[in-house]
């Protein structure tokens, strides 16, 4: 929705409710709150400042949702809400294949990546997650934080570094679980999804017990959610569910071949050797008889390799929602000391088990020489869930523990300052099993013991067809499918100490300050299974591990200017440092980063209906330890030398490919952590208003703009080989001149990552993350509530927000384009609620989710023929070989959209007695699914996964004891 279409509607939407409120004035009741930028807190600390304040709105704009908002609107999960929202960016799915982090659930605020969200739980940083985010950065983890002891989650979106230090760039998350809570609650909630599976089931516990001088509060809470497989959604379990109009001119002649379920390919021609009859059905359904079929387009002539067994459902057995269990328990007690001094202490600790796959494990033999049949052979079968025993046997299995332990003591000094301090330690392990085959117990148990080797050197086996043929047990499935164990632990011991209070009575009012010093020491650590790719193979592997001490220090102010015009002032200094990295000595070549910050805000009342406000600050992000102590791995790739490529003059005939063997070949690419690297800075600016506009309405809207420097990125061989070239001859491979985006540290700094030999062939790449990129976002958020109370019919709470994307550039180079990629995103989102009660046992909420719509996965491709051919975007569309039927003709680009996206939940519940209620979910109702919104031209999923999803409608029923 065009941002001026946008601005329009609201005021439409102001105005009729305006209308509405002076209407409903005669049987409306008067007991109402007051307005939004004067509602009296009493005195308490909002996230976005230590100082305590008594009004809601200050000069940053900050999210409040509250536990029983989550309930009201059909959430489970912290992550189920906070994915929600309207700031929400896309990250990387668990669904996708080769994902490095497959049982997280991380937020990315402003769509500017996980790692510059600031989550704090309490007030306080957690453990990161100890695997690395696409295998690059850390982040943290929000699908371990029990939402039965949520009290409510505040987010400030926008940068806080100068409050609370690094990562806080797009924003900070902080969630505060409950205190003080007296009684007990139980809940169970059991629920499923109208198309098949994903069943949940969740029980939590919520209480809490007083005394005289001491206060405890706990909470458990049990859930499980069943992951959810492809096979269980038809509609895109099969090559041939994807739009008609992506199938290829092969797909169109005679259909898709089917994915290899079992097969025993020639090496010397690619046929197959059809497996007797009766094989493919002894599987369980799960295979079928299948012909390996091959097209040649130019001659429309179809040539028959071969019977195998192919697989029923392609991607049956793949994931289409990741899910598990999780048990989690929370504890917070206070004890008050005679003095005023009060010591509290809390610990929250979460178990989980999550499975995931995206592609079952698989035996790959070869080649060899086989002597019963006397060719040699790729001996290649998918591995079942009829084998297994299921598909959670089939599955990968992630196990996760966590805990966090803090403790303090908090007072009041002089009857005006309140003071804390706080010690803790958190950490997080994470034992990964992937199911994977053991290549030399499948080589013995199908293939026997080598007999010897031919004149080539491939290896003889005699083919076992008795055990090829047969599917196996149980005990035979487990023995070749073994679960590789990768471990990966990450933690943080930290401390702090802050005062904050009125500091001297100014002219226009007391003069309010906070002061904050923190202590913290961080680690993280990567152990992969040690046969990883040695035993067998394994797609994902990472390295590393190490720690560093960071010392922070921050000071702010809240000062009165005018009895209407408030400022607040912040600053703060980070020392990131002493890096130490486990198993080697790179920790002494790591620097030490020292960042300061500052923020400046200010609020204008001109009406005490009315608030004006606006906000500068700037913000940091100090290197992830993963990119500065990622251990050393390296592996031979055949490469293009792009840098001989130019010196030989290949560009000016031809090109640089590999038709030139002699720039063409095997060299050493390494890939470890760069001890250099500076941190990232940024700087973000808001501008807005809140109107109280009438009893019970209020619009707030901010716009802002975040800026993102000294980004980050990982290069790979590819460029860190292009700008060597660059650097060396001022020319691409192309031609053209090369332009340097860094000047000459940029140079000496690639340089250093290629070494040569006497004869100037490249010995070795060092590819990895340097300081390069830049990015810059801004829009604008837009908040409607209101509140109408009936004598008879009852009391309504409206609540609407609404974010419109203005800009999105992101630079890899300085001298790239800097064009708005806008429309690459989704442009617009809303979201919004209605909640009705009356004062008796129903109560209605009805929420609903908009996406805008998005630029297609495939977008810029060229449109197929009528036929199924699709010429290559390289050649304009254009189709380029004579041979072809079409030569000579184009067709055009694809440049589609897909969406929007509208998601409803309905929540009703109702109180079967004064302390017993039932609540019926409905999430979904309108069940918009994915397959049910496939792209033109895209494969598997399908569909937009940033949009859509494969669960579709759930329903789900509570009961609810307090007692």
């Amino acid at each position: 929705m065009p941002l001026r279409s946008s601005t329009t509607l609201a005021f439409g939407i102001v105005l009729a409710l305006y209308g509405a409120s002076e209407a409903r004035a005669q049987d409306a009741d008067t007991a109402a709150a007051k307005a939004a930028a004067t509602t009296d807190l009493g005195q308490v600390v909002v996230t976005g400042s230590r100082i305590k304040r008594s009004e809601v709105e200050g000069a940053e704009p900050v999210l409040t949702i509250s536990a029983q908002q989550i309930q009201q609107e059909g959430f489970l999960t912290v992550y189920d809400v906070l994915s929600t929202l309207n700031q929400q960016g896309s990250v990387e799915a668990d669904t996708k294949y080769g994902s490095h982090t497959p049982n997280a659930s991380p937020v990315s605020l402003r769509d500017l990546g996980p790692g510059r969200t600031l989550l704090l739980v309490n007030g306080h940083r957690v453990a990161d997650y100890p695997q690395p985010y696409a295998g690059e950065s850390n982040f943290a983890n929000y699908a371990n934080i029990p939402s039965a002891a949520v009290e409510r989650i505040e987010i400030l979106t926008g940068g806080a570094s100068a409050i609370y230090g690094s990562d806080a760039v797009a924003g900070v998350i902080n969630v505060i679980l409950k205190q003080g809570y007296e009684g007990n609650q139980v809940r169970l909630r059991g629920g499923t999804a109208t198309a098949g599976g994903r069943d949940v089931v969740d029980l939590s516990w919520v209480g809490g017990r007083s005394g005289d001088k001491w206060n405890l509060t706990y909470a458990l809470q049990w859930t499980r959610r069943d992951p959810l497989s492809v096979g269980e959604r038809p509609k895109m379990d099969d090559q041939d569910d994807e739009s008609y109009s992506n199938w290829t001119a092969q797909a169109r002649k005679y259909g898709f071949n089917p994915f290899t379920g079992l097969s025993l390919v020639d090496a010397g021609n690619n046929t197959r050797l059809a497996p007797p009859s009766g094989t493919c059905a002894r599987f369980g359904g799960q295979f079928v008889d299948a012909q390996r079929l091959s097209y040649d387009y130019n001659s429309d002539t179809v040539r028959n390799l071969g019977g195998y067994c192919g697989m029923a459902h392609d991607y049956a057995d793949w994931l289409a929602a990741s899910g598990g269990d999780s048990g989690s328990a929370y504890l917070y007690g206070t004890f008050d000391f005679d003095n005023g001094v009060q010591a509290w202490s809390t610990l929250s600790t979460t178990k989980s088990v999550g499975y995931w796959t995206y592609d079952p494990p698989y035996v790959y033999l070869g080649p060899f020489h086989d002597t019963g049949s006397d060719r040699d052979l790729y001996a290649i079968r998918q591995l079942t869930r009829f084998e297994s025993g299921g598909w959670k046997n089939l599955a990968n299995t992630t196990r996760e523990l966590s805990w966090d332990l803090s403790a303090g003591l908090k007072g009041r000094l002089a009857d005006r300052f309140d003071w804390e301090v706080a010690v803790g330690r958190a950490r997080y392990t994470v034992d990964e099993y992937v199911r994977t085959v053991d290549t030399q117990k499948a080589t013995a148990y199908f293939l026997g013991p080598q007999l010897g080797s031919t004149a080539d050197g491939t290896p003889i086996y005699d083919l076992d067809e008795s055990r090829w043929y047969q599917p196996l047990t149980g005990a035979q499935y487990n023995d070749l499918a073994v679960k590789a164990h990768n471990r990966a632990d990450s933690w943080v011991n930290q401390a702090s100490a802050n005062i904050t209070g009125e500091l001297l009575q100014g002219w226009a009012g007391p003069i309010k300050f906070a002061a904050v010093g923190e202590v913290a020491k961080q680690g993280y650590r990567l152990s992969p299974d040690p046969c990883a790719n040695t035993c067998y193979p394994l797609d994902v592997v990472d390295y590393g591990g190490g720690e560093r001490l960071r010392y922070s220090g921050g000071i702010e102010f809240d000062v009165p200017l005018l009895s209407t015009l408030n400022a607040s002032l912040a600053a703060r200094h980070d020392r990131y440092g002493d890096y130490r990295a486990y198993g080697s000595d790179l920790g002494a070549a790591i620097g030490t980063q020292r960042d300061t910050t500052w923020s400046a805000g200010l609020e204008w009342r001109p009406l005490s209906t009315l608030l004006l406000r606006g906000s500068v600050a700037t913000s940091f992000r100090a290197p992830d330890m993963h990119y500065v102590l990622g251990e050393p791995s390296s592996t031979q790739q055949t490469v293009i030398d792009q840098y001989r490529c130019i010196q030989k003059g290949y560009y000016l005939t031809g090109g640089c490919s590999a038709e030139n063997s002699d720039v063409f070949y095997l060299m050493q690419v390494n890939r470890r952590g760069t001890p250099d690297l500076e941190s990232e800075h940024g700087r973000s600016v808001t501008a807005g208003f809140v109107w109280d506009i009438a009893e019970g309405l209020s619009l707030t809207a901010d716009y802002y703009r975040i800026r993102l420097q000294d980004m980050i990125k990982d290069l790979n061989r590819d460029e860190v080989l292009s700008a060597e070239a660059g650097c060396r001859t001022g020319l691409t491979t192309a031609g053209g001149v090369w332009v340097n985006p860094g000047g000459a540290e940029y140079c000496a700094r690639i340089l250093s990552r290629v070494a040569r030999d006497a004869a100037g062939r490249v010995t070795g790449i060092e590819q990895g993350p340097i300081n390069i990129a830049q990015m810059h976002v801004s829009g604008v958020d837009a908040s409607l509530k209101y509140r109408l109370n009936t004598a008879r019919w009852g009391n309504f709470s409206f609540a609407l927000d609404y974010n419109n994307l203005i800009g999105y550039h992101e630079q890899t180079y300085r001298t790239d384009d800097d064009k708005n990629l806008r429309d690459q995103k989704v442009r617009s989102k809303l979201r919004g609620s209605v909640h009705w009660e009356n004062g008796g046992p129903l109560d209605l909420t009805l929420y609903a989710k908009r996406f805008g719509s998005t630029q297609t996965v495939n977008w810029g491709t060229c449109t197929r023929f009528d036929d199924g051919y699709q010429p290559s975007p390289s050649d304009a569309c254009r189709v380029t070989d004579s041979g072809n039927r079409h030569f000579g003709e184009s067709t055009t680009r694809y440049f589609g959209r897909v969406g929007p996206a509208l998601y409803w939940n309905l929540t009703a519940g109702y109180r079967i007695a004064p302390k017993m209620k039932v609540n019926l979910y409905i999430n979904n109702v309108l069940d918009t699914v994915g397959y049910d919104n496939k792209e033109r031209y895209y494969g598997y999923q399908f569909y937009n996964t940033t949009l859509y999803d494969a669960i579709g409608r759930e329903v789900a029923m509570e009961y609810v004891l307090d007692f």
